[in-house]
């Protein structure tokens, strides 16, 4: 029996005859997706829908997938878990260094440079001088204010209507400074 070369192509092709003759429509539908996802897709379920070994082949591949999205995602929790910790760890050490620091921004001579916008001295009158429960001087000024003297300095001779100047120091402390008398004293302020 001799087999004609033709016959013997038609032969090996013929049980893949419906297969190739849906898969091109099919396989062209896939590649008009603009998503590369949806398109991967696509072009996987024609490839699974074509014989049953495309379609093992494919469930192999998704079990294998699924394995690796669970693996990633076990990776990622754990990663996620010891930089918690971390962040745990190293915001614990900062407050810690932080301890009795609430009042200090700045090592050496910077902290006592003023911001650009900060007020570091203002002009005033004396309105009127107090002497409260303590013996210490308290003195109300024309703005409103209201300062009580902290150190233990003597005042020279006050008057309402004096002239003062009101400064910072370093370490965050006050003084007022009387023009007149040009005397200075250290204050805190009550309001």
């Amino acid at each position: 029996m001799r087999i004609v070369p033709g016959a013997a192509l038609f032969l090996l092709l013929a049980p893949a005859a419906p297969v190739l003759a849906q898969t091109p429509a099919e396989l062209l539908a896939c590649a008009v997706i603009a998503r590369d996802a949806e398109r991967l897709a696509c072009f996987d379920a024609a490839v699974a829908a074509s014989s049953a070994e495309a379609r093992a082949a494919s469930q192999k591949r998704a079990v294998e997938s699924a394995r690796i999205a669970a693996e990633e995602a076990a990776i990622a929790a754990a990663a996620a878990k010891a930089k918690a910790e971390a962040d745990a760890v190293a915001l614990a050490a900062a407050k810690k260094a932080a301890f009795g620091s609430e009042g200090v921004t700045a090592r050496g001579v910077e902290r006592f440079v003023p911001d650009a916008d900060e007020v570091q001295d203002i002009d005033a009158r004396i309105s009127e001088v107090l002497v409260n429960r303590s013996q210490q001087n308290v003195f109300l000024l024309d703005n409103g204010m209201m300062w009580r003297q902290v150190d233990a300095g003597a005042i020279p001779n006050v008057r309402p209507d004096d002239e003062v100047k009101l400064s910072k120091v370093a370490l965050g402390g006050y003084k007022l400074y009387f023009v007149r008398s040009k005397r200075m004293v250290k204050v805190k302020r009550l309001r």
